[in-house]
């Protein structure tokens, strides 16, 4: 049984501040993945003698300057959450390897504001920042009552440490793991009648998996037994079988999850693909 240890700990803090050095040692290392140009992770040389897990959901919070105003201010994309991403700390990458630290602060235009204490744009090319160069928010990780890990946003790195964790759980079956965007096609459909869904807080998805019936039965007896609550929906085709995991202040500027939580719907997909 898959237990969180302090490696596993350690793990998760270091997917936290370096995410895509994990998705690129996954794509050199892995037959069956690949790493596209947006950093999405994609299955390859698919086949039906390996399991297949759809991780829906691995996104890393990294963004581009967009724009620099004269009185010394960046902007980044506007597709963001304002409401939870206001006043956190952030770094900057520059081209030449430094770190600049700085705040996401209001702004009345669509865009995201970034103060680095700079008064004018010459002062801001003065420390090496440039259009393009990267930002990222700085990671903060602690671990209260030695239960509950807390971080800036969980979900970003969840789907990613679960893929990790499994693929070094010593299985001995081949494992393929393929980021979808809810597009569900027939070559998912084929020879598959139950669909599993781990979501979080009911809403945002992190796996589907796809299995048939005969095992179907078997993973709601082991969630009976590990105390994991499955919800099931029928229809004339399909069972749906639901998995919630819970985290608390979900896109706030601090997420909680226990450690058990994540420690079920690992020990769950091992069981699934053993």
């Amino acid at each position: 049984m898959y237990k969180f240890t302090n490696h596993s700990e350690y793990l998760f803090f270091k997917m936290l501040t370096s995410n895509n050095i994990f998705i690129d040692y996954i794509q050199t290392s892995s037959y069956y993945i690949m790493r596209n140009p947006n950093g999405n992770i994609l299955g390859k040389h698919i086949n039906y003698k390996v399991s297949i897990i759809y991780i829906t959901y691995i996104r890393t919070n990294i963004w581009e300057i967009k724009s620099i105003s004269n009185s010394g201010f960046l902007f980044i994309n506007n597709n963001l959450n304002k409401k939870y991403l206001l006043y956190k700390k952030i770094f900057i990458y520059n081209k030449k390897g430094n770190i600049i630290p700085g705040i996401l602060i209001p702004n009345q235009k669509r865009n995201m504001k970034i103060d680095i204490g700079t008064q004018d744009i010459k002062e801001v090319y003065s420390l090496g920042i440039n259009l393009g160069d990267k930002v990222a928010l700085q990671e903060e990780f602690s671990i209260f009552n030695k239960k509950y890990l807390l971080s800036n946003e969980i979900i970003n790195t969840i789907g990613l440490f679960i893929l990790w964790e499994i693929i070094n759980s010593n299985l001995k079956t081949n494992i393929n793991f393929i980021l979808i965007k809810s597009k569900i096609t027939k070559l998912y459909l084929m020879n598959y009648l139950v669909k599993l869904s781990v979501l979080i807080n009911n809403t945002l998805k992190i796996l589907d998996i796809f299995i048939k019936n005969t095992l179907g039965r078997e993973v709601i007896s082991f969630c009976q037994r590990n105390n994991i609550n499955i919800k099931i929906f029928k229809t004339n085709k399909w069972i749906y079988y639901i998995i919630n995991v819970k985290i608390k202040y979900l896109q706030s500027p601090i997420e909680m999850i226990l450690k058990s939580e994540i420690e079920k719907i690992i020990n769950l997909l091992c069981f699934i693909i053993s």
